[in-house]
């Protein structure tokens, strides 16, 4: 799915009981939390969330977070 995110929001923390997740930011940038740990996620990255994870993302930068999200349930 093809999704945006203004900044300032977020999607919040949840856990992938059974699917794992791809996210590639197209335009933008993303902070993920996967267990604990954060990350930043630019243009042309991938974020990985496995099956039994938790994440998060929030759009902290001043331009829309453009990206697409992959869900595959497992």
């Amino acid at each position: 799915m093809l999704s945006t995110l203004e900044k300032g929001c977020s999607i919040g923390h949840h856990i992938h009981k059974t699917s794992s997740e791809i996210i590639y930011v197209i335009e933008g940038e993303a902070k993920c939390v996967l267990d604990g740990k954060e990350e930043i996620v630019r243009a042309g990255q991938c974020h990985y969330c496995p099956k039994g994870a938790c994440h998060s993302l929030r759009n902290d930068s001043e331009e829309i977070l453009v990206m697409f999200d992959v869900v595959s349930e497992q």
